[in-house]
């Protein structure tokens, strides 16, 4: 027997703290309850960056909503429109800072706006661009002698034209993609507008979009990181490579100026033709679904690779 108020050796040893058996279950029970807690921290993350996303694709929306409200139109109706190939520029006689158009088809925003490329043969593919926000961030200079040129800018007293800018300057970021995400009639192709890809066709060069939402690292073809000039100018590589200035600008430099970060696309389409007005968010994948074919203001569920199960559509007066 041990002296009074000694306790043996094992139950000391027990009194003093856990057995292994108990150690390991303890540690088991705290893995489990933290990949629980870190799951759930994931779950709160991903539904705060879709919150966001949805919140920025209603601003979208709204957006446009105004630029029609105060004009009558959407972005490439009417008078905002770019007028065809061959049109022939000159001086206003009344106002020489501004721009008659004469000679051939439409006669809409001059051909010279400085936001097109300076290449006539680009202009057309990229006004048409469902990432291209330019007119709501820049009052397009319509011409002059258009019978609704006056648009080109707000009138108080008739409380019509354009009275932007209709998105704030910090959210456009400039971004390439493939000619195969316009309308397919508008490329030679068939099929209604918004059925083609981002990452096909030729390239699409400094389209001024909406750059706002969550950021994510670099989803072009292959989710090749598109962080350097280099990588957007081979083949039809980075097709969705963003910059935070358009290459023209002085002073550009691709180390400082290519962004391997950057928000998902936001894309609006049927705009010019009254096809289900809509704007669409890509995702946290960066894929675009393309279009619901039976619904176009559903996401497209039925694409082939899933790239539409985390689209956003939302659509708009027509």
């Amino acid at each position: 027997m041990s002296p009074p108020g000694v306790a043996p050796i094992a139950l000391r040893i027990r009194l003093a703290g856990f057995t292994l058996i108990e150690l390991l279950i303890v540690c088991t029970v705290l893995a489990a309850l933290s990949a629980v807690a870190w799951g759930s921290y994931l779950g709160v993350g991903d539904k705060a960056q879709d919150e966001l996303a949805r919140t920025q694709l209603q601003t979208l929306a709204q957006a446009l909503q105004r630029f029609r409200a105060d004009t009558g139109y959407y972005p490439g109706q009417g008078p905002f429109v770019l007028s065809a190939a061959g049109v022939v520029e000159s001086p206003n006689a009344l106002d020489p800072a501004r721009t008659d158009c004469s000679g051939v088809g439409v006669i809409g925003i001059p051909r010279s706006w400085s936001e097109a490329p300076p290449d006539d043969a680009q202009r057309d593919a990229w006004f048409a661009s469902p990432l291209n926000m330019a007119m709501l961030y820049n009052a397009p200079p319509l011409c002059a002698n258009h019978p609704l040129g006056h648009l080109y800018r707000y009138d108080a007293d008739s409380r019509r034209g354009w009275n932007g800018p209709y998105l704030p300057g910090a959210a456009r970021l400039w971004v390439d993609h493939g000619s195969d995400l316009n309308s397919r009639a508008l490329v030679g192709g068939s099929g209604p507008d918004g059925q083609g890809q981002p990452t096909v066709g030729s390239k699409l060069l400094d389209l001024p979009a909406y750059g706002a939402g969550p950021s994510f690292g670099a989803a072009g073809p292959s989710y090749v990181d598109c962080g350097t000039q280099e990588d957007a100018d081979v083949g039809n590589n980075c097709l969705l490579g963003w910059r935070s200035v358009r290459r023209e600008t002085p002073g550009y430099v691709a180390a400082d100026h290519e962004l391997a970060r950057h928000s998902r696309p936001f894309s609006a389409f049927g705009l010019a033709d009254g096809d289900h007005p809509r704007v669409v968010y890509w995702g946290a994948d960066g894929r675009y679904g393309g279009r619901n074919l039976a619904s176009a203001c559903e996401p497209n569920l039925s694409e082939s690779n899933g790239y539409g199960r985390d689209d956003l559509v939302l659509c708009l007066q027509p």
